[in-house]
């Protein structure tokens, strides 16, 4: 059983992957669907490199998830809880 520090410490790193721009543009964009990395490079303008190193951080932290059709591979968010972390602190961001 996790300790409520072990918790904690779970929940600061999940935090910080919030706090970078560009995964924050991918979440977004998962938001939508699944894309590939080709999709998420050519609609983010960023090499395919950044974008597969961006997308390491995020499957390790359960943020994302991959399957794969032939040679490409798709990512979506893991689940739901994603996308409402992103909204409702996109919503406070910005809602004065």
């Amino acid at each position: 059983m996790k300790t409520s520090l072990q918790k904690i410490q779970e929940t600061v790193r999940l935090f910080k992957i919030f706090s970078d721009q560009t995964r924050l543009r991918m979440i977004a964009l998962l938001i939508e669907g699944e894309f590939c990395v080709q999709e998420i490079s050519e609609t983010l303008h960023m090499s395919q490199s950044s974008i597969s190193h961006q997308l390491k951080l995020l499957r390790d932290q359960n943020i994302v998830e991959a399957r794969r059709e032939g040679k490409n591979i798709f990512y979506s968010l893991k689940d739901d809880h994603i996308k409402e972390i992103y909204q409702v602190a996109y919503a406070h961001a910005n809602e004065c």
